[in-house]
Parts: structure tokens; sequence; C-alpha cells
């Protein structure tokens, strides 16, 4: 039911023994043309403060990419940052890219701030293309009701009624409060982008933090969302969990264990009661795993699962060692699923491999 065909590289720093580049965080969208596109983070170091979004591109399903230069040129600022978009095609084939950035007053200081457990501040932002992703708007600051940032680290989803959702959970304040509490917000825009609200909160379990919120629609509203499931309180990262709601996101379910002991997440709706999640395990047994999911009666229940990157999986690192040997030093996180037409599939995800920061890309055949 899940077959893998073969792995491909969106961006793999050329020259690294000149330039420390590295690539994170990607975002994949197949445009009207059937051109895709990929939003990814390059810097010279995983919380460097000239960390910012570029675009690549593919004419081929994903198997070549064109590199094609920045989303913006984020040095104009008054105030250092390091940002992160993702990309969404809308139904009339305009992009929308919704993610935050960081503002970093003092450069030499990383995200986390060690002193109070909190975070340097930040912006959530959204920027428009109506030329297939050549060009977009300088990225707007979305004003927000939260004093704390929110953690909008994967694309926001057109529903069927028009309406535009994304999730995200909030970073503490840089003094290590948490005035809004370790809750998920869903933030809702009912023209397109132009503007939004952060009235509603999808998560509210036991201060448990939802990081790395994803959501997808099923049927005409009925939401589905998928988050690591982080307990500061203890330091614990718990499997992900799962909640849904039936009226467009208005309301939400109790969370549901999973099972699976993934971090960073994703899910689509292959149609019917069939959802496709993959997940980036990094304790037990770890790699990225690709699961079929029956959500009948709205109850996760996996029917298939296969490991398409890591020990298990049989990959092996550029110098020939094998992941096995490589992981106790390898990083690699936020995969995400991409419908390319019928039965095939594209999964990225961003890995550091032998020092490198990488983006790639799997192509899979999946049938619910």
């Amino acid at each position: 039911m899940i077959e893998y065909v073969e792995g491909h590289v969106v961006y793999d720093n050329p020259a690294p023994h000149i330039h420390s580049r590295h690539g994170y965080f990607p975002g994949l969208a197949r445009l009207k043309s059937g051109e895709l596109i990929c939003l990814f983070v390059m810097g010279e170091a995983f919380e460097a403060p000239n960390c910012t979004t570029y675009i690549s591109r593919s004419k081929d399903n994903g198997r070549t990419w064109t590199l094609q230069g920045r989303f913006y040129d984020s040095s104009r600022l008054s105030i250092p940052s390091n940002d992160s978009l993702k990309p969404t095609v809308l139904s009339d084939g305009k992009l929308v890219a919704m993610g935050y950035r960081y503002l970093r007053h003092d450069p030499e200081q990383g995200i986390a701030i060690p002193e109070t457990n909190g975070f340097q501040p930040g912006e959530n932002l959204v920027s428009f293309s109506d030329d297939d992703g050549h060009r977009w708007t300088e990225p707007k600051v979305i004003p927000r009701k939260h004093p704390e940032l929110i953690e909008t680290s994967g694309p926001c989803v057109e529903t069927q009624s028009g309406e535009l959702l994304a999730l995200g959970a909030l970073f503490k304040l840089p003094d290590g409060t948490n005035p809004s509490g370790e809750v998920g917000v869903l933030m809702r825009s009912a023209d397109q982008g132009r503007t939004w609200s952060d009235d509603t909160v999808f998560y509210n379990w036991r201060k448990i933090t939802p990081y790395e919120a994803r959501i997808c629609e099923m049927q005409p509203g009925r939401l589905v969302a998928i988050v690591w499931a982080y307990d500061a309180a203890t330091d614990r990262h718990l499997p992900n969990q799962v909640t849904f709601s039936t009226d467009g996101g208005k309301t939400w379910s109790e969370p549901e264990d999973t099972g699976h002991l993934g971090q960073a997440s994703s899910l689509i709706w292959l149609g019917g009661e069939t959802l496709a999640s993959i997940h980036s395990h990094r304790s037990t047994a770890p790699g990225l795993y690709v699961r079929l999911i029956d959500f009948s009666k709205n109850r996760w229940k996996p029917v298939d699962e296969k490991v398409i990157w890591g020990p298990s999986a049989g990959y092996k690192g550029s110098d020939g060692a094998t992941m096995a040997e490589m992981f106790a030093a390898l990083k690699f996180g936020q995969p995400s699923l991409l419908h390319l037409g019928g039965d095939e599939f594209l999964a990225a995800h961003w890995s550091i491999e032998n020092g490198q920061g990488k983006i790639r890309v799997h192509r899979l055949r999946m049938k619910a």
C-alpha cells in the first residue's frame, strides 16, 4: 500500500569549502501548471540571524530542482531577523505563504534564551503571489490577540468553504512567561488571507505544548490536526496526538494518543476515511515513517506503515556510513507530503548529513 520509488535532493550546498550555507524547513506546493515550488530556509547555521526563506522550483515532479533565489530581502529590515514561510496554492491558482520571523535584537544570542527559557520576540507573516511564485509581496505582519508568537511552522489550508486556516503553538515570551497558557491556536481568514483572527484555541490539554501542528480537511468542515506533544514540566516528548473538528474548526475534540513516538509530523487526506501521515521518529528506531490511517468514526487506526528514510530503510550517507552509524549526530525533521496526482506523492524534509543541512524529497506510491 506504500511503495518507495526514489529519492532526490532539492538543496545541497555546492561549495561548502567556500561558504557555510545550510538548508532547513522545506514546504512544497504543486502549481496549476504542474510545476513544483519549494520554500525553505537557508543560513550559515541552525539559529543564524541570516537564516531566511529561499525558493526552488522543479519542472519534472521533483526529480531536479533549480534555485530561484531569496523569497524577499530581509536585510532591509531595521532589526536583524530570521524567517520561515510555507506555500499554499489556492483554488484560483494564486499562492499564499504563511510563517513567522524572530527579531534578533542581539544577533549573538540564540533563538531560545537559556536564562529565562523564553524565546526571542517575533512576528507572524503572510505574503502573496499571483505569478506562480516568481514574485511575492513584501511579507505583511499579521496582528494577533495573543502576545506570544504563534508557531505557524506549517502551511495554511484552504477549506472547501473558502476559508484559510493555520495552526500553531505559542512560544513563551522572552522573559519566560506564557500569559495565554500552553495552548494551540487556530488562525482563520475569511478573505483569502488579507485579515486573520486568532480567537480559536484548537488544543488545550494538561499544559502540554502542541508544537509543529499540521491540519487537513477531509469532508467539508471535518478537520484533523496532528501535533508534536511536549510536556515542558517534565521535559518529555509524548507520542503524536490528533484532534478533530466537525464544525469547521470552531470546536475541537480532546486529543487522542496515536501511539507513534514521533515529533514533527504532517498529514493529508486521501479520500473517504483514509489519511496519510508522516512522522519524524528521533528516539527508538529513528527515521521518517509514513502511515496510512483509517480514520473511520474519528478514531486513529494505522493500516500500513513504511520507513522511507533512516537505518531500517537502508539509507546510507554520502561517505558510505550507514544511517545507524551517523544518527548519533544526525538531525532531521519537519516532514510533509504532497500529492502529485494519481497514486504518486512526494515526501519532503530537512536533514544534516556530514555537517551539511540538506533538503530532500522522496517519491512514493500510495493506495488507500
